[in-house]
């Protein structure tokens, strides 16, 4: 397998020295943000990076707790609540996956062994959006690819500010051809770019 890198500045995948998109990036027809003010969407890009950042730093062992900002404090609140409640194992942590054939990248959040199935968790600060279902298939199919092991199942878990969380399924068997369509999509886009 080509060696997979990532320049956090940038935010930018490259494989075998070759930029390949994100995962976030192919999805991003299917999120139209341009209503939310920029500086709105920053600040919730930045909540959503120190969420994520709290939550691995609790599964680690690692976590400060004292050091957890109080905007933080329910997301991380609900995401211990839900350890708490829903006993999984974690098989693998914010790990960068790269899929060979479609050639993209990106970075799941935890893979899960959760009643005997190999399953994507990804974690969420903000509102539900369709993109989420193809989202976590890309993440379940570039795991596949990378591990040769199935994964079963597919959830995006909203982490609320009020201290609590939703698990939701992702179950619509199109998610993967709505990826596809998607990466076919940011393909012509950047071959046809003037």
């Amino acid at each position: 397998m080509s060696a997979l890198l990532f320049d956090e500045a940038t935010h930018t995948y490259t494989a075998g020295g070759v930029v390949v998109p994100s995962v976030t990036q192919i999805l991003a027809p299917l999120n139209d943000l341009s209503f939310i003010k920029p500086e709105v969407l920053q600040y919730k890009r930045d909540l959503g990076t120190a969420v994520h950042k709290a939550t691995e730093l609790y599964d680690t062992g690692e976590l400060d707790e004292s050091s957890v900002a109080d905007v933080v404090r329910p997301y991380l609140d609900a995401w211990i609540r839900l350890r708490a409640e829903l006993p999984f194992e974690i098989l693998g942590m914010e790990e960068r996956v790269f899929h060979p054939a479609h050639r993209y990248a990106g970075t799941y959040d935890r893979l899960v062994q959760l009643d005997g199935k190999r399953c994507i968790f990804d974690l969420k600060t903000g509102g539900m959006f369709p993109s989420y279902g193809p989202q976590t298939a890309a993440y379940k199919n570039a795991v596949e690819k990378a591990s040769g092991k199935r994964v079963e199942g597919r959830y995006a878990i909203e982490l609320r500010d009020d201290g609590t969380y939703r698990l939701h399924e992702m179950t619509d068997p199109e998610d993967w051809q709505v990826f596809l369509g998607c990466l076919a999509l940011h393909r012509f886009k950047n071959k046809h770019a003037a």
